[in-house]
């Protein structure tokens, strides 16, 4: 894989030598702190890129992410989850994929919930590495935080809308470029090298219209808001930031002394839930022709 010098997303690519927005972004997680990445913003779709190549899997082994349990924090950030993909239509007896279900978290508490017939996928996790699905059509299909991480973003798209027949729903949770400042090196949507392409929201809903797709529905918050205490990203992201920025504190035991030090974090802990940041986007897509 090459260095990244030229858009692939839109129709009029803009390149990493025109571009005027750009920045030497750390590493936020705690192994590579201190590797620096170059992230550059397309003139044409706003949308950012990560210029070098990286040997992912060295970033990979021992990702933070892959520890996650379903604990109640993440039981409440699912329960948000779940009630907006019903408002979209999920039911007991609809069929669902989760592309790029990681450990799969989200599959086992869908079934704890009574939906028998959700699968998940994932190449990386051998226990959902089953690549039969793929050739199979669900009602619904479903992939948060995946997209991003694509060296290929628009083939990563075109598989999700195979998936799917005519009037089936795809659902994208995804940073959003729009509202993602190079000028915040810490911002956790920016997450170097792991984070390939984060799209503009203009650009990915072009590119899943362009399959066959028309945008139903757009949530321009992180799923786990809710209203619990410092259950809410305003809160979640602060505290990332003053222990470094790094992902890592935010799957290991909590610091209570960090927060009582902290008007700020107390505020958010409370009200962060009315101060949403704006740096992930939500969209449900359905399909309304064969692309």
């Amino acid at each position: 894989m090459a260095n990244c010098t030229r858009c692939n997303l839109c129709d009029k690519p803009g390149t990493f030598a025109e571009a005027t927005d750009v920045a030497q972004v750390p590493c936020n997680v705690r192994r590579f702190q201190h590797e620096l990445f170059t992230v550059w913003r397309c003139t044409n779709c706003a949308s950012l890129h990560s210029k070098e190549d990286a040997e992912l899997a060295r970033y990979y082994r021992d990702y933070p992410l892959q520890q996650q349990q379903l604990d109640p924090v993440l039981r409440v950030a699912y329960g948000n989850r779940l009630r907006l993909l019903k408002k979209r239509g999920l039911s007991r007896t609809s069929s669902m994929l989760d592309f790029g279900c990681g450990s799969g978290t989200f599959v086992e508490f869908l079934r704890q919930h009574g939906y028998g017939r959700v699968s998940g996928y994932d190449a990386y996790v051998e226990k959902y590495a089953d690549s039969s699905l793929l050739s199979q059509r669900f009602d619904i299909v479903v992939s948060y935080d995946v997209v991003e991480h694509a060296d290929d973003p628009r083939a990563c798209l075109a598989v999700l809308g195979r998936l799917l027949d005519v009037g089936g729903l795809l659902v994208i949770g995804t940073p959003n470029a729009d509202h993602v400042s190079l000028k915040q090196l810490t911002a956790p949507e920016l997450h170097q090298p792991y984070h390939r392409h984060v799209l503009s929201e203009r650009a990915l809903t072009d590119i899943v219209t362009d399959y066959g797709f028309e945008a139903e529905h757009v949530y321009r918050r992180l799923y786990i808001d809710s209203l619990y205490p410092a259950l809410n990203t305003r809160f979640v992201w602060e505290y990332s930031d003053a222990l470094g920025g790094l992902l890592d504190p935010l799957l290991e035991p909590p610091r209570p002394s960090v927060v009582l030090r902290s008007p700020k974090l107390l505020f958010y802990a409370l009200f962060g839930y009315f101060f949403p940041t704006r740096g992930n986007i939500l969209i449900s897509f359905r399909k309304q022709r064969a692309a």
